[in-house]
């Protein structure tokens, strides 16, 4: 059969008909599409072609695309009792052929009678806004069109709900609806661009900055202020993606001074569908996480802090969900700044030192800065305040949580979990019912909670404060934003760096001072991402490659998740340890006496699978975002965790 090439213009401004077609099907590939077709830890992401944005050769394309949209609103018109609800929101990030995604996708749901809202003055849009945005206008939903820290030449689709998560309960319906609309051979229409459904008026940035303040108190502005007075300077690193634009805007509405000279400075911050090839280095495209040392050493951090024309650098991934920071500090506590587990690269010639944190160093700090501001306002006692983090996150988080005795929550991998579990918690009818977190743990919240952080230890975070989150017409409650906030989570580094800045201090003597005041044991941390294929390839030999790596994944997880599920009924613990021991590399160190071992959350093969020894813990997981195995390890001991990750990392399985 003759293969086809659907051509669509997405800037069309009549009706069209897009027809699923036997040829179609056949050269778009779209029945064995259907079938891969999920929603993982952060949507759906696959391969796209940069230049070629209709190419059937790759998943994503504009037929599938026009798919997804076709799926999602069949299934939200249906949620629908009343016909003013069909309201959407559509906005997106900066790779390559988004704006057309975001055009197809609102002529199909201005086709099926949604009033489609579109970003207002600028085309881009963090997820963080799109977020907030949707849940503070009462939407029904919300797309966001993201790969947020993939390389460029990945796609992505984030569907979010009325709470502005990323949806979980309609999951099921849009992928089988998927399936359906190819099985069926259905026809998918599109209203005009310039329908009148489609409108240009997404805006909520005074909502967003009203609702900061309940989180970020007029004191930490006024340090920013200050500072700036001093001759205190940020440059943040927006990477080409979607923050300069937004950022610059909220800055300004704080009223904290943007621009040359100013407080607030930006670099790479043109948008850019190729992310100006950072992360691109020796022919390896590393994508653009910030939290990876092929990002954050190699932005020209360095020269900007030595040369004085920075005090910190902030990096923010291109949808903003992820941010990571880069300092100075006095090269004379070297040793004490690496004997406490900070990344610090010595300058020739110089008595300064460059400091590189982790986002769990960052989570740490400011939590404990929170802390002791809401002490000082007398808000502490006010609240039964908590802390949440991810399972794969340091434990130092804990420690500091038990200090101050208030409650330490678990949750799944993937914000959508915390959205589940805020949801929970706002819905309870017994206060004194417990929560049961990923690991098993029951843990109680009290009368009147209040968030100190959401944190995931791949760098993305929110904050919660006094007052919860209100929708426009006070109809609705949250107790914090339901998706990682970048914004939030950089001004609130901003106004501790203000506070250090004008008290003389160093980050890095700052989170030393912090860890050893409260003794804190979990200070070191090391996640190795194993890669299972080139995600470069093309064609059969992705298709090729990908299978064999998710064979070897499947393999790797199926032996851990084996060895938890039979304990305690079928193996103990000293015989699950031999079990793993025999499987090291010969050079390898044997790993000690276990202590616990239990599936994470609902125990799925590729959820993962955690231990916990004596002086350290473990997690492995398949990512839900990337084409890797993920090895985690916090612990007491820096030279163990580095001798049993190795040993974990060249298990024989």
């Amino acid at each position: 059969m003759q293969s086809i090439r659907l051509e669509i213009n997405p800037q069309e401004n009549t009706w069209e008909e897009i027809k699923i077609t036997e040829e179609l099907i056949d050269s778009y590939s779209l029945e064995k599409w259907s079938q891969n077709f999920s929603l993982m830890t952060a949507g759906y992401r696959d391969q796209l072609d940069p230049d070629d944005a209709a190419n059937p050769d790759v998943a994503i394309n504009f037929v599938t695309f026009a798919i997804l949209g076709e799926a999602k609103a069949r299934v939200f018109k249906k949620k629908s009792n009343q016909k003013n609800n069909l309201h959407v929101h559509v906005g997106g990030e900066t790779r390559p052929h988004t704006q057309d995604f975001i055009s197809i996708l609102a002529r199909i749901y201005a086709a099926h009678g949604f009033k489609v809202h579109l970003r207002s003055q600028i085309t881009t849009t963090p997820i963080w806004y799109s977020s907030f945005g949707v849940f503070y206008e009462e939407f029904q939903s919300g797309d966001n069109l993201t790969a947020s820290h993939s390389q460029y030449f990945k796609g992505g689709w984030k569907p979010i709900d009325s709470l502005g998560k990323q949806l979980i309960e309609e999951e099921e319906e849009i992928i089988k609806e998927v399936q359906h609309i190819i099985n069926s051979k259905d026809s998918i229409q599109l209203a005009p661009l310039l329908s009148e459904n489609i409108l240009n008026d997404f805006n909520i940035d005074e909502a967003y900055i009203n609702y900061q303040k309940t989180v970020i108190d007029k004191k930490s502005i006024n340090e920013i202020i200050k500072a700036n007075k001093r001759g205190f300077h940020c440059a943040i690193c927006t990477v080409g993606g979607s923050m300069k634009l937004t950022s610059e805007r909220l800055f300004k509405l704080f009223d904290i001074p943007v621009g040359k000279n100013e407080v607030i400075q930006y670099f790479f911050d043109e948008e850019d569908s190729q992310y100006h090839k950072i992360g691109q280095i020796n022919g390896e495209n590393y994508g653009v996480d910030p939290t990876k040392q092929e990002i954050y050493r190699n932005i020209g951090a360095q020269e900007k802090l030595l040369n004085n024309e920075a005090d910190i650098i902030f990096i923010w991934d291109p949808d903003g969900d992820r941010f990571n920071m880069v300092t100075m500090a006095s090269s004379e506590n070297y040793e004490r700044y690496t004997q406490l587990g900070l990344e610090v690269e010595l300058i020739h010639n110089s008595n300064k030192c460059i400091v590189y944190f982790t986002p769990n160093q960052i989570f740490f700090m400011l939590t404990a800065f929170q802390i002791e501001s809401l002490k000082k306002s007398g808000l502490f006692d006010a609240y039964d305040w908590f802390i949440a983090s991810s399972v794969t996150t340091s434990r130092a988080l804990d420690e500091l949580a038990e200090l101050e005795k208030i409650p330490m929550v678990h949750v799944r991998v993937g914000f959508k979990h915390w959205g589940t579990f805020a949801q929970w918690l706002e819905k309870r009818k017994d206060i004194n019912e417990p929560y049961i977190t990923a690991l098993g743990e029951e843990v109680k919240l009290g009368k009147n909670p209040r968030l100190i952080i959401m944190c995931e230890e791949s760098g993305g975070a929110i904050f919660g404060g006094t007052d919860l989150l209100l929708n426009k017409s006070r109809s609705k409650k949250m107790i914090a934003l339901q998706e990682k906030d970048g914004f939030q989570f950089g001004l609130l580094v901003l106004s501790l760096a203000a506070f250090l800045y004008n008290s003389d201090q160093s980050f890095a003597n700052y989170y030393c001072d912090l860890i050893l005041k409260h003794n804190i044991k979990y200070k070191y941390f090391d996640r190795y991402d194993k890669r299972l294929y080139d995600e470069k390839l093309s064609g059969q030999m992705l298709q090729n490659a990908k299978r064999k790596g998710e064979a070897k994944r499947d393999k790797v997880m199926k032996f851990f998740h084996d060895l938890a599920a039979k304990y305690p009924t079928e193996l103990f613990l000293d015989e699950i340890c031999k079990e793993i021991n025999c499987k090291l590399d010969k050079d390898c160190k044997p790993l000690p006496k276990l202590h616990h071992i239990r599936l994470i959350g609902k125990g799925t093969l590729l959820e993962g699978t955690f231990l916990q020894f004596k002086t350290f813990w473990f997690v492995i997981r398949a990512s839900g975002t990337d084409a890797v195995l993920r090895y985690y390890i916090n612990g007491q001991d820096k030279e163990e965790i580095k001798a049993c990750q190795e040993s974990l990392m060249s298990l024989q399985i």
